[in-house]
């Protein structure tokens, strides 16, 4: 007798996980001042709404908690002076191979964990990928693919549609020089115009990655208003970290008031746009939406501590690379496992136990108000020079 595979529970199993996501997503609303017209014009889209949320118990920090990242590859055919992955023409891995990858895709099934992410590198580059992406939504997962756009061409936006795969897209900038001089190669603003076209012609879910940096700063209220305009889902706007090939331009790392600036530009461009915006590398975003409110009760904050939470690391990320090492964070290389030695549910428990030696922090959460929605981003907290930006914007 054939072993049964394990399947993913449906998004409305169990059904108190919906309703907890549909009060979440109406406090998100309500702190942040969403208009209610464009909030509604959102809400009711309700198949991206579905797959959006899938298996979603808070929002935090890239996105909801919890999901799967899997790095399949390193491979590029772009060179962005911001990768964090040092994604190339050539790949630096020993890369899971198509049948370690399905086994990957079975093991995960086993967690409580619904949404699975297919990035890179250009994921686009593994020739397997559709194979991988058929084989992850048989077993019930909701399916997205990070890509830099420049590479889906029409047809490719038809098998993402046949799929039903949600398609997250990097943007930089809507000057194409700037776009071009972060994307490391000419011509890139422009093909990704193409591919996001080709996105919108197929009716696919869309979501746009933007990287805050100094250098693109100016660009990103364009890039917000761009998306507006042709039906955007959702954004992540990362606040640049200087990891990766990123190290090599700390000076383009935002400093504390420009760091402010963005999360009043993101909290400005929430309550007008038909799309959710979530900070990536920002946990301080909740603490300052609250404290933008006037919100200081401990246990208002505690009992908003359940549906929003902060930092994601430990709590719900798991980051896989393309060698099976897993991460709590793209942002942070520290193993705590490989696919290839070690069974999932050992793994996924090392996940959860991540933390940070105390005596790397700068105290900057302790006795925080804010900590239960905030809680710190734990990079900062492994580097000397990148402290809590808003510490003393809060605290006088």
């Amino acid at each position: 007798m054939k072993n049964r595979r394990k399947k993913v529970k449906p998004f409305y199993n169990p059904p108190h996980l919906v309703l907890k996501q549909a009060v979440t997503i109406m406090l998100y609303a309500l702190l942040t001042g969403w208009n209610k017209k464009a909030f509604l014009q959102w809400a009711v889209q309700l198949k991206n709404l579905i797959h959006a949320g899938a298996g979603a118990k808070q929002i935090c920090c890239f996105g909801l908690s919890p999901h799967v990242v899997w790095e399949m590859t390193d491979r590029c055919n772009l060179k962005c002076i911001h990768c964090h992955a040092f994604g190339g023409e050539e790949a630096s891995y020993d890369e899971l191979t198509k049948e370690e990858g399905m086994a990957l895709i079975d093991r995960i099934a086993s967690l409580d964990i619904r949404s699975f992410v297919f990035t890179g590198g250009e994921p686009l580059l593994r020739e397997d990928l559709f194979d991988l992406i058929a084989y992850a939504k048989s077993t019930g997962f909701t399916v997205f693919i990070a890509t830099n756009g420049t590479l889906i061409t029409k047809e490719v936006a038809k098998l993402l549609r046949e799929f039903d795969v949600g398609v997250v897209i990097g943007l930089d900038g809507m000057n194409p020089e700037i776009h071009d001089s972060i994307r490391g190669v000419k011509g890139a603003f422009d093909a990704v115009i193409e591919g996001i076209e080709n996105c919108i012609a197929e009716n696919l879910y869309l979501h746009l990655n933007i990287v805050a940096a100094m250098q693109n700063f100016d660009e990103i209220e364009r890039i917000i208003d761009y998306g507006d305009r042709i039906g955007v889902y959702s954004y992540f706007i990362y606040n640049f970290v200087p990891f990766g090939r990123g190290d090599a331009i700390r000076d383009y790392a935002l400093e504390s008031d420009d760091f402010k600036k963005l999360l009043d530009l993101i909290l400005k461009k929430q309550r007008e746009v038909k799309a959710i915006i979530i900070p990536v590398a920002s946990p301080e975003y909740w603490a300052y939406v609250l404290q933008s409110r006037g919100i200081h009760s401990r246990r208002l904050i505690n009992f908003l501590g359940r549906f929003f939470g902060g930092c994601l690391a430990g709590k719900g990320m798991m980051y896989i690379k393309p060698n099976g090492d897993i991460w709590a964070c793209p942002f942070l290389s520290v193993p705590v496992g490989n696919v290839r030695k070690e069974g999932i549910d050992r793994i996924w428990e090392n996940v959860g136990k991540f933390g940070y030696d105390n005596a790397n922090r700068d105290n900057d959460c302790n006795g925080c108000e804010y900590e239960s929605v905030c809680g710190g981003c734990k990079t900062r907290m492994r580097s000397e020079d990148l402290k809590c930006p808003l510490k003393k914007k809060w605290r006088g």
